[in-house]
């Protein structure tokens, strides 16, 4: 269909079309720790959906690209190129609704199919698999992983590579406050799944269940793998911060080498903060890094004696967990609670990394102030708190030229989301993100009025 020829509004199809004919390329400064220059490279991938915040998903692995999304009219959407060519689409049997949870993921195994997985929450199986290597246009849907019957209540599905590339897809059976976590494992020569442990990993026992980060592979061989309980759909309920590791994804142990029986119970968790229910503490802002000498480190939030939030950093010192509050906040409690996608969280920690010279950095958003604790490494104590940025700021700009169409009516209160990419960088070492604009979520419940479609757009950062 020719671009002038579609439905949409004359200022989507011009700036699109604008978008379309060249490759912007700008320079700024970078965040206020390097100073250097950054350069990049843009250009648009699509018109999508911007009813709403939802993930969509950039895989980078060798020259091979792809772009997993939802498109404006809801619709499961790949794009694929190899680096510097040309995007083919496909389009995919699955719609989306108003739910936050469910986001699209994707990743390759070792023979070249892409896999495909999302849009469920507490839902039956979404899944696709290419019959051709690489060609997204042999994407076919798969009814069944191991067993059909399990794959009913489906959510946060994640792919995982071992160290032998065998591609791993995990997810949690059931739901909020009650569900069980389950690995599979697929064989590339006979193109079935597996069950990778003889029964699920993680078992709420019908009380709980577990809301993970990772498993995060370091450089110390070791899968290291964090989460929290939630004893209900409320998210006020998280509870009782956990650690686990293994070296090949089926046997685990704790901090300390102990082996853990399968499948996971709260009773058999080694636990690295005994943060209570309705103590502060979310699913999704636990985060995991790594200091210097490779040891996990761990950075989340809860209550203070006080009552107030506080970021905390947690290590292994000996055989024991310690933990240390990092931020000295004043007047400021974030009091969470109910079901659903919370929309914009008040508070967003980023994973820990070694800056050096005996340094962690720890990058927090609290409200819309960017900050980076500077943290000793050794008494793991908040040497000074520093402006930083999640991304290149040229981003905000380029994206928002992209989409002034969207900013003619001001009824709309949109966000500039801004994805970094998966896998590898550019062949030259460059950083891949993706950009779009959106209404916020509304606790997964339908807006009174639909934002224009937005331009999605792939960055390159040099």
């Amino acid at each position: 269909m020719s671009l002038f020829k579609s439905p949409l509004l004359s200022s989507q199809k011009i700036y699109l079309f604008l978008t379309l004919l060249f490759t912007a390329v700008f320079a700024v400064s970078a965040d206020n720790q390097t100073n250097d220059k950054q350069l990049l490279k843009t250009e648009a991938i699509d018109h999508v959906w911007s009813g709403h915040r939802i993930k969509p998903f950039l895989l980078t692995r060798g020259k091979h690209q792809f772009v997993a999304y939802f498109d404006a009219n809801r619709q499961m959407t790949v794009a694929y190129r190899t680096i510097n060519d040309k995007w083919r689409y496909y389009k995919v049997d699955s719609w989306l609704g108003w739910d936050s949870h469910n986001y699209v993921t994707m990743e390759l195994d070792k023979a070249g199919h892409l896999h495909v997985m999302g849009n469920m929450h507490a839902d039956p199986l979404e899944y696709f698999r290419t019959s051709e290597p690489y060609n997204v246009r042999s994407l076919k849907r798969i009814p069944t992983l191991v067993n059909r019957d399990v794959e009913q209540r489906m959510t946060y599905p994640i792919f995982l590579l071992n160290k032998n590339n065998d591609l791993i897809v995990k997810y949690r059976n059931g739901g909020s406050g009650n569900g069980n976590e389950m690995y599979n494992i697929y064989d590339t020569k006979s193109q079935s799944w597996s069950k990778l442990h003889n029964q699920q990993f993680l078992d709420g026992q019908g009380e709980m269940s577990g809301y993970f980060e990772g498993p995060t592979l370091g450089k110390d061989g070791y899968f290291h793998l964090i989460w929290v309980w939630r004893n209900t759909p409320n998210a006020a309920t998280n509870h009782s911060l956990s650690y686990a590791r293994s070296v090949d994804l089926l046997n685990w142990q704790d901090s300390n080498g102990n082996k853990i029986e399968l499948p996971l119970t709260l009773a058999k968790t080694e636990i690295v903060d005994p943060v209570p229910a309705f103590g502060g503490m979310i699913n999704g802002n636990v985060k995991l890094g790594f200091d210097s000498n490779n040891q996990p480190i761990i950075t989340y939030h809860k209550y203070d004696a006080a009552g107030q939030t506080q970021m905390f950093l947690a290590r292994k010192s000996g055989r024991n967990w310690v933990s240390s509050q990092i931020s000295d906040w004043k007047n400021f409690r974030w009091d969470f609670s109910g079901h659903g996608s919370l929309g914009r969280f008040a508070v967003r920690p980023y994973s820990p990394v070694a800056l050096g010279n005996n340094k962690i950095g720890v990058t927090v958003r609290k409200h819309d102030d960017i900050m980076q604790f500077i943290v000793d490494e050794n008494t793991l104590s908040t040497l000074k708190v520093v402006p930083s940025s999640l991304y290149p700021a040229i981003i905000d700009n380029s994206a928002k030229h992209a989409n002034l169409h969207m900013f003619e009516d001001k009824r709309f209160t949109l966000e500039n989301q801004v994805f970094k990419g998966v896998g590898d960088l550019s062949p030259e070492g460059h950083s891949y993100y993706l950009s779009w604009f959106s209404q916020p979520g509304n606790r997964d419940n339908a807006h009174a009025k639909i934002s224009p479609a937005s331009v999605m757009l792939l960055h390159e950062v040099f």
